[in-house]
């Protein structure tokens, strides 16, 4: 890039409310709240956070929230809830960052509907049907079978457009994925998924998932993660590998249905990964990068505070500075605003 280029995509930046669709929070030590500084100087936002263990039962859900409630307590200075998207919009003008509490899975209800009204009074806007094992709502992408959408399940969807809380298929297998769009009254976001036509692999999503996805108001953010971006088989993925992805929704899709979920794990121990793995082996990368390296995360976008290398990249491939705005932010923003309400 050149200067004039440079400086460009710093001032839209700068300017933009930036949205991260997925952060993996739970497992993150926040004592030191060194993330959220470093966010806030990064000009990060807002970031969706799995505020539980992915598997968790609704008890350990309920423990979890406690801890995220006093954070907001005693640092409202710097991390605020956001519940609406003028929290979000609020947050921005104040150079504070808001946190938008979600779920990964829904075995945080597990099988009382009831729950959903207490944790949306609780704080969360954001629950992810299944996550890589079957539940009670349909299956994950881990799953051999493919069935879609429980009764329970659509119980789940039906009562989640009632109370205004967001659907996310990210990890869902397809058939649940389909079902949830179909069904739901209200848009589904992908909060952090990659074209499985670019990136072969079954956490993925296909292009009629995305069709369907847009056609529902959706938006899907692009994944950081390694093992589901890796465009080029054996070698880690780049930011460019990145923008190509989010170039190839766009051409499909148009650009009001794509964000930024980047999914970025630096607390990650190479152990962690062996055992996924294992668990997991048809959603393990072709080549052998995961086992040389601990860091699985896209080269170049292993903190917030490389973010802005997206920015580039959009100004690179010839983005206008109002489509790059909605990409880092406000299309996420706009279902939000749609789903929540006011």
């Amino acid at each position: 890039m050149n200067k004039e280029e440079i400086e460009r995509a710093t001032a839209i930046h700068k300017k933009s409310i930036i949205i991260d669709g997925l952060e993996v929070a739970h497992q993150r030590r926040f004592s030191d709240l060194e993330y959220f500084d470093k966010a806030i100087k990064a000009g990060v936002t807002a970031a969706n956070f799995t505020v539980f263990p992915t598997c968790a039962t609704p008890l350990q859900a309920l423990k979890s929230l406690k801890n995220w409630l006093e954070l907001f307590e005693k640092h409202g200075d710097r991390v605020v809830l956001a519940t609406t998207g003028r929290d979000i919009e609020k947050a921005k003008r104040e150079g504070k960052f808001a946190v938008i509490m979600g779920s990964q899975n829904a075995d945080i209800l597990g099988d009382d509907l009831d729950l959903l009204l207490v944790y949306k009074k609780l704080g969360i806007r954001i629950i992810q049907l299944s996550y890589y094992r079957q539940n009670l709502l349909g299956e994950g992408c881990g799953e051999r079978t493919d069935g879609g959408l429980s009764n329970f399940g659509l119980e789940v969807v039906e009562e989640m457009n009632r109370l205004g809380l967001l659907i996310d298929v990210s990890h869902c297998r397809d058939q649940v994925t389909l079902d949830a769009i179909k069904y739901s009254q209200a848009p589904v976001i992908a909060s952090h998924a990659n074209p499985r036509a670019l990136v072969n692999i079954i956490r993925n999503k296909t292009d009629e998932q995305i069709r369907a996805l847009a056609e529902k108001g959706g938006v899907i953010g692009l994944n950081a993660w390694s093992p589901v971006a890796e465009v080029r088989e054996d070698a880690r993925p780049t930011v460019d590998d990145l923008i190509t992805m989010g170039d190839y929704i766009v051409k499909i899709v148009g650009v009001d249905h794509l964000g930024i979920g980047l999914d970025l794990t630096p607390f990650s121990i190479q152990k962690q990964f062996e055992e996924w793995a294992q668990n997991y082996p048809n959603l393990r990368p072709k080549g052998g990068w995961l086992e040389r390296n601990i860091f699985t995360n896209e080269e170049g976008m292993d903190d917030p505070a490389e973010l802005i290398e997206i920015t580039k990249g959009l100004v690179a491939y010839g983005y206008s500075d109002e489509d790059i705005e909605k990409i880092l932010g406000l299309n996420f923003l706009r279902v939000f605003k749609e789903v929540w309400g006011a």
